[in-house]
């Protein structure tokens, strides 16, 4: 079974990153960084797109 895909966008200031990433592995993202750095931004969609490059290091995010 192939676990679906998500977008997570990172945000703080004027920088955006975007990354495609596993459901699990974006949500995982979204909390840690919530908790530890709250000047940033996180939101995790379905607004998927083909030029998204991968999560990097996401398999520690599993």
């Amino acid at each position: 079974m192939t676990t679906p895909a998500r977008h997570i966008r990172i945000e703080s200031g004027a920088l955006t990153l975007d990354y495609r990433a596993s459901a699990e592995q974006a949500q995982s993202v979204a909390d840690e960084l919530a908790q530890g750095f709250p000047e940033f931004r996180v939101t995790v969609d379905d607004e998927l797109r083909d030029d998204l490059p991968p999560l990097p290091c996401a398999r520690l995010w599993a």
